[in-house]
Order: structure tokens, then sequence, then C-alpha cells
């Protein structure tokens, strides 16, 4: 007689997709028991998410919502020629709280805890063998009704077919009150010289900030330089140049303009590595929190044609979503890319940029972001060349 499986839920990645699986799975299911593994020495890593509140199906508020650490009714964007205040509420999650939280599962503390139903295991090497079995340390294999294959590996295609989206996020304990009450998602200097990039502002307490540069570009290394420079800049700004340095992130989010390749490991994967994140903006929480609800109210013998069917059904917003990076990096001049973001937000109206980033714009919404198409300094000719893998560089 076969043994009964040790968990219901295996889960291979303690990262935000791992994490928000747990959690979803805890509250809709308080009586299975679940093993998160995360080869580091702590679940979470060190990274700060953001999404609009939008973003979210009513049904995950209710293990979703005590996670978050910080909201606003707004943000701001700033580009030359344009400024504006979008009214859509922001939030973010730190990777503190959420580990705080999941820990808190482990523990038997949290509102959806019970005691001895998740254990968390970390610094140990993991391989998945089946959809339902894992191997722990090389030397241990543990049987699960269902495995999740949660690890971060970059998605997006071959290589030629992707550009990126690199970080570095500083945040600094200011000595007096930060100017700034809301968000400014996109503070975009004049000199765009080598890709699109801006400044990033979260204010997260009357004397605390994040502050990151990003930089939309071919290459997935990020330019320490600049980013020290406008940080910096902002800092003077806003008379707080002696601020004291708390911590610092680093990232680099896939962009790609190919066709996702299919996952080819043997469990169901979420998260980056399942192709369930928004190619065009690099947020995750949307798709994150969408694939976690699928896994957490299916049977254990639907969860994949579940999320497949789920899949499928969005399949015309993702190859969208590709077809505007391929835009991005492939018709127009890295100098030129941030008068895309501009001209985004200068002709959509709210529900429609609520719409876009929640992954839930419709066939009017996509034309609506591409009408009036592309702005001065396009290539139509290396477009075109894209599309049958000839290089993909616009000269600058």
């Amino acid at each position: 007689m076969k043994p009964a499986p040790a968990f219901d839920f295996g889960i291979v990645g303690g990262g935000l997709q791992g994490c928000l699986v747990a959690h979803a799975v805890a509250w809709h299911q308080p009586e299975a028991t679940i093993l998160l593994l995360e080869r580091t020495d702590e679940l979470c890593g060190n990274h700060t998410w953001s999404f609009h509140e939008t973003d979210l199906a009513e049904g995950a508020r209710g293990w979703f919502d005590p996670l978050i650490t910080h909201r606003w009714p707004g943000y701001r964007v700033s580009f030359p020629g344009l400024s504006r205040r979008v009214g859509i509420p922001y939030a973010t999650i730190t990777a503190d709280r959420l580990r705080e939280a999941t820990l808190a599962l482990v523990g038997g503390t949290g509102p959806a805890a019970r005691p001895g139903r998740l254990v968390a295991r970390t610094g140990e090497s993991c391989e998945i063998l089946s959809p339902t079995v894992v191997r722990l340390g090389g030397a241990d294999d543990i049987s699960c009704r269902v495995v999740i294959d949660c690890r971060g590996r970059a998605a997006g295609g071959s290589p030629g077919g992707v550009g990126y989206q690199t970080f570095i996020g500083h945040e600094y304990e200011t000595a007096r009150r930060w100017p700034a009450a809301e968000p400014t998602v996109m503070d975009v200097p004049v000199d765009q010289a080598d890709g699109f990039e801006f400044l990033y502002e979260l204010p997260l307490g009357p004397d605390r900030v994040l502050l990151e540069y990003t930089r939309f570009h071919e290459e997935p290394a990020c330019d320490e330089t600049r980013a020290t420079e406008l940080i910096a800049t902002r800092l003077a700004e806003a008379d707080a140049a002696s601020a004291k340095l708390i911590r610092t992130e680093r990232g680099c989010l896939p962009m790609p303009y190919v066709a996702a390749s299919r996952h080819d490991g043997p469990a169901l994967a979420g998260g980056y590595a399942g192709d369930w994140y928004h190619a065009a903006t690099g947020y995750s929480m949307p798709l994150a929190v969408r694939f976690a609800e699928l896994v957490a109210r299916a049977r254990p013998d639907r969860i994949n044609a579940e999320v497949g069917s789920a899949a499928a059904r969005d399949g015309l917003r993702r190859g969208f979503a590709r077809f505007l990076n391929r835009l991005l990096f492939c018709l127009v001049r890295p100098a030129d890319r941030w008068k895309i973001f501009r001209r985004f937000y200068r002709v959509l109206p709210e529900p429609r940029i609520a719409r876009f980033y929640a992954h839930r714009f419709t066939f009017t919404d996509a034309a609506r972001i591409v009408v009036g198409w592309p702005p001065a300094g396009l290539a139509p000719i290396r477009f075109a060349r894209s599309f049958v893998s000839l290089p993909r560089a616009v000269p600058t």
C-alpha cells in the first residue's frame, strides 16, 4: 500500500511567490499541511514590492491585507513636460513584513495559522523529482500531494529576445521630515542617453525613504555611478544629504519580447519561472497573487488544469505585454524611450492605467495604449527585423 504523502503542498522557493502561496493555502485550506523550502538561509530576501491596490481581487484580501506595510492614496509621475498625480491607491509589502508573517504561520500565531501545519526549511538544497516528490540535501525524499515550483528563475524566451529592468535602491533615515508624503513612481531626468531611466521615491515614514534608481536596458547590469548621482541629487533637493543609509537592495527583472519558453520542470511553476508576472512593467504582485489564489482554491488534482486554463484565458494580454516590450527595445532609440511612458501617463485616464497594471486590460485599453505610437526616434526597419531574430540593438 502506497504511504500517504507527508504534506499536502510542497512549495519550493521562499521568495514572494512561494510565501504568497503559503498564505493563500493557509487561509483557504486551514487544515492543509504545507512544506516551504528555501535554499538560502532566510525567507523573502531583501526586497520591497509595491503595487496598485486595484491589482488585487477582493477574494484575496482576507489573507493578503495583513501583509501590507504602507499605503498611500495615490502617487506622482514626473517627466520633462509632464507632472501628474495619479489617484489610484498604492501600497507596499516589505521582505521583513512578509518574512515575519510567514514565520508566524510556522509558529501558529497568525490569523490563519494552525500549529504544525506549515513547516519552513531554509539553507538546504532542494531538487524537484516529480510533481509530487522533492529531495532535500541530496538525500531525503519527501512526498506531497502537489509540488509547486516558486523559484525565481528569469523567464522570457531565447537569448536576444529580452530586455531588462535593473534597479538599485537605498533606504535612508533622515534627520528631518521627508518633504513628500506620497510616492513618485517615475521621476524622469531630462538627460536620457543610455536607455529609459528614472528615480523611484517611496516615503516609508516621516523620516524614512527608499530612493531607487531604475533603468530599462538591453544589458542586465545597472549603472552604479548613475544611481549614486541621481540619488545624491534627490537627497540634496530634500535637504537630506546627511541621511543615514539603512539598507540597499538590487534587482534585475526580465522584460521579454518573444514568446515565453515553456517551463520544462517536473512541477507546476509560479512566479517568474512560470510566467506569472507582468512582462511589460516588471510588477510581480498582480499575477503572483492571482496564481496563489488559483492554487489555494483548487482541489490538488485540479490545480494544473485550473492554472493552465487561467493562463490560456490571459494569453492575449501576455502577448500584448511582450509586444510592448518589442516596441520599447526594438523600435525606439534608447534616448527616446522615456517619451513612450510620458505619453502613457498623458493620455490614459486612471481606470485604464489601473487595468493595465492589474493585467486586466481590455482590447480597447490596448488599442488606446498604442494609438499614436511611436514617438520620435523610431527605427521601424530594426523593429521588423526583430521578428526574424536579427540583431535587436537600436543604434544611438
